[in-house]
């Protein structure tokens, strides 16, 4: 039932994504990351928070679940995984 929920008309997400960096910027303090995704629901907003301590929230208040008709999730993350994981450039081998 979430997929009719979310199924309604999306803003461009760069447009989306722009904007709503201003409430993650409000929300935490720390490192974030913005990033598209999708998964059986259809296409989300994705959005990291990094901490120090997993156990405590970085964020001080909630984002929308519905953001210029993207549906979006949460998530927190240690210091260091954004770097890591997120925020990396594909290298290609030359064979």
């Amino acid at each position: 039932m979430a997929n009719i929920h979310f199924n309604i008309k999306k803003a461009p997400f760069d447009e989306a994504k722009e904007k709503i960096k201003a409430l993650v910027i409000e929300a935490t303090e720390g490192a974030f990351w913005i990033k598209k995704t999708s998964n059986d629901c259809g296409a989300t907003i994705d959005v990291y928070a990094e901490t120090d301590d997993t156990e405590v929230s970085p964020w001080a208040t909630r984002l929308p679940a519905l953001f210029m008709g993207w549906r979006v999730i949460m998530y927190i993350c240690p210091t260091g995984y954004i770097g890591a994981f997120l925020d990396i450039t594909e290298v290609k081998d030359e064979l």
